[in-house]
């Protein structure tokens, strides 16, 4: 990955910048220890997250065949009005905030999310990111998502860039897909939901354990 070309990093939200696995995995874990108290919360964790990451990916895939008959942003407005509500309830990735006020000093930074736009506006305005988030795109803004390039190809037109000039984070090999396609670099992070093995095998320009290991790479170059 020839990083002196790169001048916008974008960024997908859920299992990369906001903790949604750990979340669902917690509220499943809570409530089989309520229905079945001699199993620990801890043991319900450990057989709820690779359920949650297998479902994670079929649903992906279904979002995907509902994207192709033109049904998917009705599904994201209707998911994003009710995962909403008052307030937005995934918990960030851990270093997140830092990680995005370093890189925004170095590069322009932009979002793709196959979400709504109220819980991705929701998102950033919960942990206060906008002024490091310049360029948002969501289900509802683009005709297609990922894994089709148009999101990525919006958002370097939005932020006047070439593809070759973007790198899409994310923690699905629907964001790798995506990425490749419009000729644009790939960064994996494995604290998602696919595995390493289908990151590696969808060949991922680079992959970390999570966001917070994006400065030792983008800005020591």
């Amino acid at each position: 990955m020839n990083m002196t070309n790169i001048t916008l990093i974008v960024f997908d939200v859920d299992g990369t910048l906001a903790e949604t696995d750990d979340y669902y995995v917690e509220k499943l874990s809570v409530l089989g220890n309520k229905i079945l108290p001699f199993i620990s919360v801890e043991c319900f964790a450990k057989i709820f997250r690779p359920i949650i990451m297998v479902g994670e990916t079929i649903l992906h895939g279904i979002y995907r065949l509902l994207d192709i008959v033109g049904l998917d942003k009705i599904i994201s407005k209707i998911h994003s009005k009710f995962s909403v509500k008052d307030k937005y309830k995934y918990k960030e990735v851990k270093g997140m905030r830092k990680v995005l006020k370093k890189l925004s000093e170095n590069y322009m930074l932009g979002i793709i999310t196959s979400g709504g736009r109220h819980s991705t506006e929701a998102f950033i305005e919960k942990y206060k990111i906008g002024k490091y988030i310049k360029f948002v795109v969501s289900s509802e803004d683009c005709k297609y998502i990922k894994p089709h390039p148009a999101p990525l190809l919006k958002i370097a037109e939005d932020a006047g860039v070439k593809p070759e000039n973007c790198v899409l984070v994310g923690d699905t090999i629907f964001d790798i897909l995506c990425a490749h396609r419009a000729g644009a670099y790939a960064v994996a992070v494995k604290s998602g939901f696919d595995s390493v093995r289908f990151l590696n095998l969808h060949k991922a320009d680079l992959i970390l354990d999570s966001v917070r290991e994006l400065p030792d790479h983008f800005l020591k170059r």
